[in-house]
């Protein structure tokens, strides 16, 4: 009896496909070999092979590049205008409306405004931070603010400067020390006598 490959099962087509896939396994999997010195048994690893790491990294950029086109695309322009066109509008505890509708950049202007002059303590806390008894609202948030600020630059430069000073401080110290020990070094005379 004669053996094709109709008497097998396949076709030409799937015989190809097979053959092709078995390929492209072997040529993406890398096979590591590790022989146990004390036994001399084998053990075989199946990983990516180099050629396999590259093709996945090179699918991965090119996945990544499409979803970044496609959102910078169709995604970002969409959250933009959803953005400028937002309305917000505060309600009472049964959802009525009350006051005047804003947007959300003017909403945030508000809000930022809000926290820059909101009264805070000596050490920055507001009165919902601290929530202590004995808060005293000494200053807004942005003057506590530039406070900071200022005292760290001039900390800052205060620190600088002593260290340059003791800088030349040392090194002044230094050159004296060694030319005084030089000057004693050559006012001493050593006799060496033997008897």
């Amino acid at each position: 009896m004669e053996m094709t490959l109709e008497s097998l099962g396949f076709t030409k087509e799937e015989l190809q496909e097979r053959v092709v896939e078995m390929i492209a396994d072997r040529v993406m999997a890398g096979t590591e070999i590790y022989i146990d010195p004390d036994t001399g048994a084998t053990e075989e690893s199946v990983g990516d092979s180099e050629f396999g790491k590259k093709i996945k990294g090179l699918v991965k950029r090119r996945i990544d590049d499409a979803i970044r086109e496609l959102g910078e695309k169709h995604v970002l322009p969409n959250v933009s205008q959803y953005v400028e066109n937002l309305t917000l509008q505060t309600t009472n505890e049964w959802g009525e409306k009350k006051g005047a509708s804003v947007t959300f950049v003017e909403y945030l202007v508000q809000r930022a405004e809000a926290y820059m002059q909101e009264k805070v303590s000596f050490d920055g806390k507001s009165k919902a931070d601290s929530g202590g008894y004995s808060w005293s609202g000494a200053q807004t948030r942005i003057t506590y603010l530039v406070h900071q600020h200022l005292h760290y630059s001039i900390e800052t430069a205060m620190k600088a400067a002593l260290q340059a000073g003791l800088g030349e401080i040392a090194k002044g110290i230094s050159e004296t020390a060694k030319l005084k020990l030089n000057e004693i070094a050559a006012s001493m005379k050593v006799n060496v006598t033997t008897k």
